[in-house]
């Protein structure tokens, strides 16, 4: 992963965390007005007072008694009539106290009710903008995902490059240790030619025997393949590649070690794409 899908990964990380706060945050602070309007006696927790409603029953029943107090008291008018008007004057200021907790009591429901409209208003809007945070964050999944795609295809050809460095390291290994047999070959092969008269220039005619192997490892420009001078290959042999009884290409091999050689692929002759094991001979 490269440093642009590890800052895109953070990203979305704490994006997660604020959102997880944010929705924490409203839902803990979530009041529930219906329910503190609708509260039964019943169902209050110590501490808790039942539900305006009831709150408000309980303030009209009140006044009912009171009322019908009024109406006992009014019946004994006719033996005091000054008791009467104590008692009256009381039952009004009693009624006009509990009119006014009663307004207070509509009062304090109407701004709660206020209040549960703006909470509503602002829970709706906190939505609106997590229903965008959530697309963004979509959105730059897909981006991350496209770039962890690059990332994968990027490691896939760095494997392959490695691969082929690897075979080419192989080959150039072989190419050295030839070099140092071919260098000793040739001292030893000038003495020989000086010996006999013959000039280093003159080459030999060797009959090219007939021989069948299979391609092991391909390169750039050069093939390895399962032949060798124990099988009687020689440098400068000319080996033809073929798939399937169809030609692929033709090679000259550079090198020769005792099991295996290194052919270099001749451009000219090429049919195709030389692969690993694809067949080679000496002799169509």
């Amino acid at each position: 992963m490269n440093i642009i899908g590890k800052i895109f990964l953070f990203a979305v990380f704490i994006m997660s965390l604020v959102l997880m706060t944010f929705a924490g945050a409203i839902y803990f602070s979530h009041v529930n007005w219906k329910e503190e309007v609708e509260r039964a006696p019943e169902a209050c927790l110590p501490g808790q007072k039942p539900g305006l409603r009831h709150q408000l029953l309980e303030a009209e029943a009140e006044e009912k008694k009171l009322k019908a107090q009024i109406n006992r008291l009014m019946e004994r008018v006719a033996e005091s009539e000054k008791a009467r008007d104590e008692v009256v004057s009381k039952l009004q200021s009693a009624i006009v106290q509990k009119n006014g907790e009663l307004t207070g009591l509509k009062a304090e429901k109407e701004k709660r009710e206020e209040d549960q409209r703006k909470l509503t208003a602002d829970m709706e809007k906190m939505t609106d903008d997590l229903r965008e945070a959530r697309a963004l964050v979509e959105r730059l999944s897909k981006q991350v995902s496209g770039q962890q795609a690059k990332v994968d295809s990027q490691v896939d050809r760095s494997a392959e490059l490695s691969a082929q460095l690897a075979e080419t390291k192989s080959f150039l290994a072989i190419a050295e240790e030839r070099k140092e047999q071919l260098e000793k070959q040739l001292v030893n092969a000038r003495l020989l030619l000086k010996q006999s008269g013959l000039d280093v220039e003159s080459k030999p005619r060797d009959q090219v025997p007939k021989l069948d192997g299979q391609v092991i490892a391909v390169a750039s420009g050069a093939i390895e393949v399962s032949l060798g001078s124990d099988d009687g290959l020689q440098v400068e042999h000319v080996l033809f590649v073929y798939r399937e009884n169809e030609s692929v290409g033709r090679a000259v091999v550079t090198s020769v070690r005792e099991d295996r050689a290194v052919a270099r692929l001749d451009k000219a002759y090429a049919r195709g794409t030389v692969q690993r094991g694809d067949r080679v001979t000496t002799k169509l």
